[in-house]
Order: structure tokens, then sequence, then C-alpha cells
């Protein structure tokens, strides 16, 4: 653990690992509330997403003519970290562009984040700085915590989604490269909470894309962790058969669309930093334990 930092408030603490600036730990009291990590079947814990959010096609970009190769999610996870400030109940860590970056993704970049945890809340917030003098920085961003399902009770089906506002109950089908296909499934909506159960994965993940809502709540029995995320387009559900973690992502990019590559830096869902700009993306999870 020499490569983790703790972070503590009252009854709660988080731990991050300095590769990847991961979330690896987050417990309130005695609820341990994250998957843990080298789990077999998915063996991470709460992976950034940067610069680019779910499957490139072939797991490759173009930018500017050329194809880079590109990871699921980007690269960001596989970056070593430095910390930057560090007290009881906050830490900062921040990584940049360097040979290997540009080996995928040819700019120059600044990515920081802050982790601060006050009593049963733990706030995040990353900014992205463009280097550049002259170019403009395209990127999508997001965080991928996969939290224990079902917690504090045996039964997955007991627990449902609770979505800030009404989302639309269509959304589109996942190819089995991760690609987000033209045709679209209907999920059973009862208001605005979407019920719980395995066979929801059966064919990948839940992609809300263009969401309304801000804020999504995973509703148990005896617990809520709600997740606040004001920059955030879009909402990715996933999870594994027979894995008790369910993964709950804001982000503001998504993976490519089947059959249509587009390059990268015309995604119309990128942002665009301007440069020596710099641009926020802030989530804050909360735990919420139900009284008897």
């Amino acid at each position: 653990m020499h490569d983790a930092v703790v972070i503590r408030s009252g009854l709660a603490q988080a731990v991050v690992n300095r590769k990847g600036a991961e979330l690896i730990g987050w417990q309130v009291g005695a609820n341990d509330l994250l998957w843990p990590r080298g789990s077999p079947g998915w063996n991470q814990t709460c992976p950034l997403m940067f610069p680019s959010c779910g499957w490139s096609e072939s797991s490759l970009v173009e930018i500017k003519g050329q194809y880079y190769p590109m990871p699921v999610h980007g690269f960001i996870s596989t970056q070593e970290f430095d910390v930057v400030f560090n007290s009881e109940s906050e830490v900062t860590l921040e990584a940049s562009d360097n040979e290997f970056t540009k080996t995928m993704f040819p700019f120059y970049f600044l990515f920081r984040i802050s982790y601060k945890i006050v009593d049963s809340q733990l706030n995040i917030e990353i900014s992205v700085t463009n280097k550049s003098f002259s170019a403009f920085l395209p990127y999508s961003i997001g965080i991928h915590p996969g939290f224990r399902w079902p917690l504090l009770s045996p039964h997955k089906d007991s627990w449902r989604l609770e979505f800030e506002k009404s989302e639309s109950a269509l959304v589109p089908c996942i190819s089995s490269q991760g690609l987000i296909r033209g045709n679209q499934r209907k999920l059973s909506f009862h208001g605005r909470c979407l019920h719980l159960n395995e066979s929801l994965f059966q064919n990948e993940a839940l992609c809300f894309l263009n969401a309304n809502s801000k804020r999504l709540s995973l509703v148990g029995e005896k617990a809520t962790i709600r997740i606040d995320a004001p920059d955030a387009r879009h909402w990715v559900v996933w999870s594994l058969p027979q894995q008790d973690f369910l993964a709950l992502e804001p982000c503001t990019g998504h993976g490519d669309i089947e059959g249509r590559r587009i390059p990268f830096d015309e995604r119309e869902y990128n942002v665009n930093l301007a440069p020596g700009e710099e641009q926020q993306f802030r989530v804050r999870f909360e735990f919420l334990q139900h009284e008897d």
C-alpha cells in the first residue's frame, strides 16, 4: 500500500492509488462500499476515463489523418500520478502528457484530481488543462466506480436505480465489441425508478445518452448510494453475470457508433478545450444508511 494514500473524516475513509489516481477503497463506518480491486471477473474498482470513454472501433482513433491505439476508456488509468497535496481528509494528484501518452494521443495536457472526504460524502474534482499554446485539446472524461451489489441485503432484485429526472426507456443496444448499435431496447421504468436484476446486463451495459439527470441513486432496503455529477452528459450502468458489483459511470463521452468511424477530433460530444484553458469535471458520492 506504499503507492496508496488514505484520507479520513469521522468514521469514513477513502484509499487512492497513485497508479491511475484510482479510488480503490471507500468505507463509511463498517460499510465497505466499493468492489475490491483484483477480484475475478473485473479487476478494477473505480478507474478514471480520459481522453476517451467507452470502446473505440478496433481500439484505434483517427487524429489528423493518422491512426493511434486507444484502449477502452483511454489511458489515464495506466499513468503514475504525483501527489501534489495531502492532508488528513484530502489528496490531490496530477499527471501530464509524456512520451508514452503521445504514442496514443498527440496533445499536451495536465490532468489533476482531488479527493476530499467529509463524513459520508466523498467529493471528487477533476480539472483538465490544455498546455498547448496553439492547438485545441479534444477529449471525453468520466469515472467508473463499481459499487458492491447487493449491499447490506442478500438480494440483488431488492435494489433499484432512482434517476433525478425522467429518462427515456429506450437505450441503444451494444455490440460484442462494445460499440453502440443503431437499434434499441426498451427498459421497464416505474416513474423515475428502474428495478434491478442481473438479466438487465446480459447484453452489455445500459447507456443513458444525453441524460436529463445529474443525480443517480442506487437504492436498497437498508442503504442508498447517491452520485451527483453536474458536468456529466451520459450515464452508463454495467455489471457482469454472477458478479456482485454494479458500475455507475457518469461521463461526457461514449463509445464509437458501429459502422461509423468519426475522427477523434471531430466527435461532437468531445470537449474541445482552447489553448491554455482549464475545465472541471465534478462528482460527489454519498452513502445514506436507512433507519430501521
